[in-house]
């Protein structure tokens, strides 16, 4: 597959008044002007929200009738359900309502569907059982614009409904009481592509204001920051204005549930930005609703109890990462069938029937991504004969207009040109397959090339935090608003360690001497280093012990020509034997590096594995764990000097290992709530990621411990045990200390190697 960067307006000079609107930074001009952005007035109203008219909770049509009947329930002590949606904004929609309405009675009930019984928007049998709960009033959020049945019913049993809802208004509008959409507005509204939480907010701020209430909807801004990065919408107009204001709301929530959320996501890093909510925050809410019950989430949301908030997060957080092991089983089963059976086809219909139905729609967009073709994939309903599945697609395949074109065998389906959700008889399931692959077949033609578009082409040299703060300045980034690519051709990785899920951290040099760390998050299993490329990629930074280091992430890796650049040009230094006191006295602006638990330095900056800095010189007080990591340290530091002392060493003894391990672990049980990072653990104890998990599982099975990982963002959750020892133990055993007396061996041969070989050891 070929890649071509298109970089956007290349060579165009920014119109003046654009360049006057945002101050003369023709970065941030570019920005704006490549997302379509022209009108100095709008981007004068984007980057500054005093500038920016915010909508009025009264422009939106069918506020006064909500809030009226509302109100009357709310003094009458009416009971209220509050009917919501298993996904991120269908949930905080959800808690919003309900605190909302628990300001004025505890007469408060709601429902969220269940994905698999149910499935999205409302259902006539639990529409049937709200008269026997005294239900008077349905408040719908995220969803009851499309369900005129259900409403129909709901109104034939005595009950009114107020719908809050932000799809598409259809043909037929159901016959509730109130109608609160913002696709309700005229087109062109900057309110109009509100998230479902989104228009819940404005139905709160018209029924405070009725009690009048002055400003209690900030209680319910961090939900709504949630809703907006999570659901997707676009972030412009009300959306951006809303989000800028949310965000410092949610990541300084008072939420107790959020707070025990976050502090089992943060680890030894700090949530601070919209990817966070995007890929730490929203995959776990929605991991609930997709594996369980997202009645789950909910709770968390509304609970004032710290111990259960604490038991719901950790719950939360189990789910999602049995989502994710799920997720990769279907990803692995689909991409080898894939391999075997469908290669040649225009677009993927793949099915199984035992593949779990919550993650169907996830693993499909990585197949898409994998294979740059549309995918559907298919699983078979606990009824033995409905087969459902969810569609991803690619580039510009209008995917859903080719579901409907061979919809004829479809019992349901819905969605839009890039995702579709679909539902047929088992069956059916054979023709509608060698349908839609030859109608596929006849209508597109895959692309063997890849067209990536960047905002501007650069020198990796100039990328700082200043370079970076102006790029927040026109945040933030989503939907609608995406994030600045840009493009540097002919850069050097001069170091790249790979994880073990191939991530790969590296070292980065462009033109001069200027280095930068990047990422390249699943690169695969190839070494990348001491080669040239031409790479794509977006500007962030690693809060990994809220070091704030600016960090690349990598989106495209091309091959190019070019002589790649040295990776050390200095010199190493022999003092081995030497005092620490006499080093730092010879060498005193020196950087040390060093990972261990044992070593206290107030008067010199100590760096790990984790948080290397730029330094001149660096001593190495202990041995780096591996040669990887000791190439990353000098090529991230790309110092003039390198002092090799190894004063301080890790004991790798048996017994030393374990007691001093046990040591660390009571530590953290105790002052950290029994949270900490895996890769503190590597760095406390001098050890690979793998050998850091067989020492824990090790130690579980003496009964020592109970732990578990969370393999997304590493984190480990340790607590005591008092359980008996397992049997197998010993096979762990002899594993790990065979482990260990590599380790040994590693650690001789550095202290053995002649100083004027570690240059072309490390190459």
């Amino acid at each position: 597959m070929k890649i071509k960067v298109n970089v956007l307006n290349r060579g165009l000079d920014m119109p003046g008044d654009l360049l006057d609107a945002v101050g003369g930074d023709e970065l941030i001009a570019r920005i704006f002007y490549n997302r379509g952005y022209k009108d100095p007035n709008t981007v004068r109203q984007m980057l500054d929200d005093e500038l920016y008219i915010p909508t009025k909770y009264g422009e939106f049509p069918g506020m006064k009738q909500s809030t009226e009947r509302l109100a009357r329930a709310l003094t009458t002590n009416e009971t209220i359900l509050v009917y919501g949606d298993y996904d991120v904004d269908g949930v905080t929609s959800t808690a919003t309502l309900v605190q909302c309405f628990r300001m004025f009675t505890q007469n408060v009930l709601y429902h969220v569907p269940d994905r698999f019984s149910e499935g999205y928007g409302m259902n006539e049998k639990v529409i049937a059982s709200l008269p026997a709960k005294n239900v008077s009033l349905i408040v719908t959020c995220d969803c009851g614009v499309a369900n005129v049945k259900e409403i129909g019913l709901a109104k034939s049993l005595g009950m009114d409904v107020i719908i809050t809802d932000h799809h598409n208004i259809p043909d037929e509008l159901p016959p509730a009481d109130a109608i609160l959409n913002p696709k309700l507005l005229e087109e062109g509204h900057k309110a109009r592509n509100l998230s479902g939480c989104g228009m819940v907010f404005f139905l709160c701020i018209s029924l405070l204001r009725h009690f009048n209430k002055e400003n209690g909807e900030e209680a319910f801004l961090d939900l709504l920051a949630l809703s907006l990065v999570a659901d997707v919408v676009s972030l412009n107009g009300e959306n951006r204005y809303l989000l800028k204001k949310g965000l410092p709301c949610l990541f300084g929530t008072k939420r107790i549930g959020l707070k025990e959320l976050f502090s089992i996501i943060e680890g030894s890093g700090k949530l601070d930005n919209e990817e966070d909510i995007a890929f730490q925050i929203a995959p776990r809410i929605n991991a609930a609703g997709r594996m369980e019950s997202a009645r789950i989430p909910v709770e968390l949301l509304l609970s004032e109890d710290p111990v259960y908030a604490k038991e719901l997060a950790l719950k939360i957080d189990i789910l999602n990462s049995e989502r994710k092991r799920v997720q990769q089983q279907v990803i692995d089963e689909a991409t080898e069938m894939v391999h075997n059976e469908k290669i040649n086809k225009t677009v993927l219909v793949l099915y199984n029937s035992f593949w779990h139905h919550g993650v169907l729609g996830i693993a499909a967009g990585k197949i898409s991504e994998l294979f740059r073709k549309p995918s559907i994939l298919l699983s078979l309903k606990e009824d033995g004969f409905t087969v459902v599945g969810s569609a991803r697609s690619v580039d510009d395949i209008d995917l859903f207009d080719l579901i409907k074109k061979c919809g004829k065998k479809l019992k349901k389906f819905g969605g839009h040109k890039m995702a579709a959700g679909l539902s047929l008889n088992k069956e059916d399931l054979e023709a509608f397959t060698k349908e839609i692959e030859q109608a596929a077949e006849e209508l597109f033609f895959i692309k063997e090339t890849i067209c990536v578009d960047a905002d501007q082409e650069m020198d990796v040299s100039c990328i700082d935090d200043g370079f970076y703060r102006r790029i927040c300045k026109a945040g933030p980034y989503g939907e609608g608003f995406r994030q600045p690519v840009f493009f540097t051709r002919g850069i050097t990785v001069v170091s790249d360690r790979k994880t073990e899920k191939n991530h790969h951290i590296m070292v980065i040099e462009g033109d001069g001497e200027a280095r930068i760390t990047a990422v390249k998050w699943f690169g695969g299993d190839v070494d990348l280093q001491g080669k040239v490329f031409d790479i794509t990629y977006s500007i962030g930074k690693n809060s990994y012990k809220n070091s704030q280091e600016i960090r690349l992430t990598v989106d495209r890796i091309i091959e190019a020509d070019g002589k790649p650049k040295e990776a050390f040009l200095g010199k190493f230094i022999d003092e081995r034997g030497k005092s620490v006191e006499w080093l730092f006295n010879k060498y005193p602006n020196s950087v040390v590096f060093f990972e261990g638990i044992d070593f206290q330095c107030k008067d010199r900056e100590v760096i790990s594995r984790v948080d290397t800095v730029r330094a001149k010189t660096v001593i190495f007080l202990s041995t780096p764990v591996n040669t990887e990591v000791f190439r990353e340290v000098i090529a991230r530091s790309n110092p003039d000097t390198v002092v090799i002392s190894f004063n301080k060493l890790p004991d790798y003894s048996w017994k030393e290992y374990i007691t001093r391990f046990l040591g660390v672990l009571k530590y953290i049980i105790n002052h950290e709530k029994g949270i900490c990072s895996l890769e503190l653990l590597c760095t406390k104890m001098c050890v690979e990621g793998p050998i850091m998990k067989a020492t824990l599982k090790y130690l579980m099975m003496m009964g020592k411990i109970q732990f578990s990982i969370n393999e997304e963002n590493g984190n480990v959750f340790i607590r005591k045990s008092c359980g008996g020892m397992e049997k197998s133990i010993y096979i762990t055993e002899k594993k790990l200390k065979d482990a260990l007396l590599e380790k040994q061996a590693y650690q001789m041969f550095l202290l053995k190697l002649e100083v004027d070989k570690f240059i072309e050891y490390l190459k």
